[in-house]
C-alpha cells in the first residue's frame, strides 16, 4: 500500500491548504473514492469546507474516520529544505507542510480502504470526516460534522482519528483521551495613583499577588485515572503604565489550565472565583475544550489488537498531547481513539515523514478496518 499512500499524501501536500483553506484536497478525495461507492455531503460554514464520505457496507457496524486538511502556516520559505508545497521525496522521506499533521495520516486510511475494496474484501460502513478547520478556531469545523450526524441519526458506532499520536515508531501510542483546556482572564481593578502618595492610592499589583498565590496553591486532587494531575499555567500578567512612579489602576492576568476529567469546567470555575475572593475582580471563562476518555472496551481493544498483528508491538495508552477534534465526537457520545504517524516534525520548519511510517500506519488502518465489529 506504500505506493498508494504515497501517491495520495503527495497529491495533498501539493495543495496549499493554510488553515482555514482547503485547497481543493476535498474535491481531490471526493474524485478519488467516488468509483468506489462513497457519496460527499457538504457542510460548509464560514468559509469553511467540511465533508462527510459516507460508503455503505456490506458488514455490520459504521466505522468513521476523523480528519482535517489545513495546515499551520509554513513559516519562512527561504528556511525550508524543500518548498514546502512540493511533495519532494528525498533519502527516504516525503517533505512538505501536512505530511505527518495530517496529510499522510488521511492519505494511509484512503489507501487502505481503497487497496481493501480493490481486493474484494467486505467492509462495515465507512465514514470519513474532513474538515479545514481543525488547526484554526475549530469553531466551522468537525463540531458541524457531528451536529450533522446527530441530527440526521448517522453517528457512527465508534471513530478513529488521525492525528499524528505516535513517538518514536508508528503504533507506540494511542491516545484513548484528551485533557480540557480552560484559559481565564482575571482583572484586578484599583485605583492609579503617585507612588510618593499611596494613600491615595489602591495597587492592582497588589490586589493580584496574593490572589493569584492562592491559585497557584490550589488543590486540584487525584487525576482520573490514566490522566495527568491538572494543572495552572499563568501565561501572562501585564500591570503598570511604563512609568516607574505610577501605582497602577489596574491589573490583568491570564490562566491556561489542563484538566482532567476528574475536574469539572463548573468546579474549576468556583474554585477560582473562591481564590479570588474579593471585590474589583472581574473574571472570563473560555472553555476552550472538554476533557473526554474513551473507556476500556471492543473499541480500543480492536485498535490495540490490529497494531499488534501489524506492528508486534503493544501500545501504551495515552491522554497526552493539547486538544483535537476527537473532543467533539466523544462529546457524541461515540467511543474514539486516535493514532497516527510519528510526530517529531509536526508545525515545524521542514516537516517530513518517512515513507516506512506511511506504509506501517497504511497497514494498521487497513487491519483495523478489515476486522472492525461492532462488539469488538
Amino acid at each position: 500500500m506504500l505506493d498508494l499512500a504515497l501517491e495520495i499524501a503527495a497529491e495533498l501536500i501539493r495543495r496549499p491548504s493554510v488553515t482555514p483553506e482547503d485547497g481543493g484536497c476535498q474535491d481531490y478525495i471526493e474524485a478519488l473514492l467516488q468509483p468506489y461507492g462513497f457519496r460527499r455531503i457538504r457542510i460548509d460554514r464560514g468559509g469553511v469546507t467540511n465533508s462527510i464520505f459516507l460508503r455503505q457496507g456490506e458488514r455490520a457496524g459504521c466505522l468513521a474516520f476523523a480528519g482535517h486538511t489545513d495546515v499551520v502556516p509554513t513559516g519562512p520559505l527561504i528556511d525550508w529544505p524543500h518548498d514546502p508545497f512540493a511533495a519532494v521525496v528525498e533519502n527516504g522521506m516525503l517533505h512538505g507542510r501536512g505530511a505527518q499533521d495530517m496529510k499522510g495520516g488521511i492519505a494511509c486510511w484512503l489507501a487502505a480502504s481503497i487497496r481493501l475494496l480493490r481486493d474484494g474484501v467486505p467492509i462495515p460502513t465507512m465514514q470519513l470526516l474532513i474538515t479545514s478547520d481543525e488547526e484554526g478556531e475549530s469553531i466551522d469545523g468537525t463540531i458541524h460534522i457531528v451536529k450533522h450526524l446527530q441530527s440526521h441519526g448517522m453517528l457512527p458506532d465508534a471513530a478513529l482519528v488521525g492525528e499524528p499520536s505516535s513517538h518514536r515508531i508508528v503504533g507506540d501510542t494511542v491516545r484513548r483521551g484528551r485533557r480540557g483546556v480552560m484559559q481565564v482572564r482575571i482583572r484586578f481593578d484599583g485605583k492609579q495613583g503617585h507612588s510618593a502618595y499611596p494613600q491615595d492610592a489602591d495597587n492592582a499589583i497588589h490586589r493580584a499577588i496574593p490572589a493569584l498565590h492562592r491559585i497557584i496553591d490550589l488543590d486540584w486532587g487525584n487525576p482520573a485515572a490514566g490522566f495527568p494531575a491538572t494543572t495552572c499555567q499563568i501565561t501572562n500578567l501585564n500591570g503598570g503604565t511604563g512609568a516607574s512612579n505610577v501605582i497602577p489602576g489596574h491589573c490583568d492576568a491570564f490562566l491556561d489550565i489542563r484538566y482532567n476529567p476528574a475536574n469539572s469546567a463548573d468546579e474549576i470555575e468556583s474554585m477560582l472565583r473562591n481564590a479570588c475572593n474579593a471585590e474589583h475582580v472581574q473574571l472570563e471563562f473560555d472553555r476552550v475544550a472538554d476533557a473526554f476518555a474513551t473507556p476500556d472496551g471492543p473499541f480500543l481493544d480492536s485498535v490495540t489488537r490490529a497494531i499488534r498483528d501489524t506492528m508486534g508491538i503493544e501500545p501504551r495508552l495515552d491522554t497526552g498531547g493539547g486538544t483535537s477534534d476527537g473532543r467533539f465526537l466523544a462529546k457524541a457520545g461515540i467511543p474514539v481513539a486516535e493514532i497516527g504517524l510519528t510526530n517529531a516534525t509536526i508545525h515545524q520548519i521542514g516537516e517530513c515523514v518517512a515513507l516506512e511510517e506511511l506504509a506501517a500506519l497504511s497497514a494498521i488502518y487497513a487491519s483495523l478496518i478489515r476486522n472492525f465489529e461492532v462488539n469488538g
